[in-house]
């Protein structure tokens, strides 16, 4: 059934990144995978990932799996059926931003960049506040977000989700537009590359700052969007 998912979900590498990637890790149960649709639960980060028609019968069978800590659906029409019946607290639509090409995109050195460790935490969330703190310092202590310094002092971040996206990507006012949010996402973009993986992210097609950064960084945008819900 890996194959079989595999290659309908490559019919479009872009709209359905979300949903290769963890196949690719190998750590997903594949619950469907035929024309009508692909159904995958990621075993990491707990996320369900469907492509099913917009039926009363899709609703019923996302209903059924247990335990599902968010849904990753690619139909807006679906998501607003499930919506109804599930009531969860929050609801993403975006398009996918893929980087489909070999190599990383060259940047000037404006910051440095590196892994983040839980002796920077403190000084990160000083600069960068966040209302879910206890998260930011799980991410970190997970080894799965970098920062960006300069003359030492942290200035921007961002990391990479247990389903494979980038994302919390942020910069402090005072250093924005010097090119530190590119700086930080060319670097894991070359270490996702380095591992053989494409990177991608989840973009809200009215955030034209993050759209536009994707965009100068050589990331393909999907045409469709997907609705994310938690």
């Amino acid at each position: 059934m890996l194959n079989k998912a595999l290659s309908l979900l490559r019919r479009d590498n872009v709209a359905y990144a979300d949903m290769i990637y963890p196949i690719l890790r190998g750590e997903v149960d594949i619950l469907r995978a035929d024309e009508d649709g692909v159904v995958l639960l990621d075993k990491p980060s707990g996320f369900l990932f469907a492509k099913l028609p917009n039926t009363e019968g899709s609703v019923q069978k996302l209903m059924q799996v247990r335990g599902v800590k968010g849904y990753y659906i690619h139909s807006d029409d679906l998501a607003d059926r499930f919506q109804k019946i599930g009531r969860r607290k929050k609801v993403l639509r975006v398009v996918q931003a893929v980087y489909l090409n070999k190599t990383a995109p060259s940047m000037p050195r404006v910051c440095s960049v590196r892994p983040l460790n839980e002796s920077d935490a403190d000084a990160l969330l000083a600069a960068l506040p966040d209302d879910d703190a206890a998260a930011v310092r799980t991410v970190i202590s997970e080894g799965r977000m970098y920062g960006a310094f300069i003359g030492g002092d942290p200035v921007g971040r961002i990391c990479i989700q247990k389903e494979g996206c980038l994302d919390l990507l942020e910069v402090r006012t005072s250093f924005r537009r010097r090119g530190v949010g590119q700086s930080l996402t060319s670097q894991l973009i070359k270490e996702l590359l380095s591992g053989g993986i494409t990177p991608y992210c989840h973009i809200e097609r009215s955030n034209v700052a993050a759209t536009a950064l994707a965009e100068s960084l050589g990331f393909t945008l999907s045409e469709r969007e997907l609705t994310i819900i938690i």
